[in-house]
């Protein structure tokens, strides 16, 4: 059985048949509604107001093809436009923010801005700090400074820390659940 195409498409050939129509060319008035109305007569009204006569659904045994008469370009902009958006919005990102065990605090301040600039887009962030060579010696100390800086970023954030034993340290913020800017 061969699947359907149900892309939208311009209507450039009137054929001799009957649709059903909607009709946005009159912005005074609201969309009028055919219900069955012959392809000629509806193709002379999109060329009357100078827009598309566009078809959603082709006809089958059982019902007509359902046609609008639209600015296709607009349409098929807009729908673009929304599905981008809701493409990004449903993508959740991860950054990453590396420390050192001997960074300033004017170092931490920019990067603790720029975890709460990412939470509040709506992304987690990953905490994350390195410990090379001698500064394993000081791991607590460094423990102790990750989570400093994750409580920096508390007040709009969920910490769960993990404190890998080794070189590394990890601590994730994720935003809090009802949070409104």
């Amino acid at each position: 059985m061969k699947k359907k195409n149900n892309n939208p498409y311009i209507v450039t050939r009137t054929q001799d048949c009957q649709i059903r129509l909607i009709d946005t060319s009159d912005a005074l008035e609201k969309n009028k509604y055919y219900d069955s109305i012959s392809m000629t007569e509806a193709f002379n009204i999109a060329k009357a107001a100078n827009i598309d006569l566009v078809c959603f659904e082709n006809a089958t045994r059982d019902k007509l093809a359902f046609c609008k008469v639209m600015d296709f370009g607009k349409w098929k902009y807009d729908t673009a436009k929304k599905k981008k958006k809701q493409q990004k919005e449903s993508k959740k990102v991860t950054k990453e923010i590396r420390f050192s065990p001997v960074i300033s605090d004017h170092d931490i301040e920019h990067k603790v801005k720029q975890a709460n600039k990412f939470l509040n887009e709506g992304d987690d962030v990953l905490l994350t700090m390195r410990l090379k060579g001698r500064q394993r010696i000081y791991a607590k100390e460094a423990q102790s400074k990750l989570v400093e800086v994750a409580n920096m970023c508390e007040d709009i954030s969920i910490i769960n820390t993990k404190f890998d034993s080794g070189n590394y340290f990890y601590v994730r913020i994720v935003r809090k659940v009802g949070k409104k800017d």
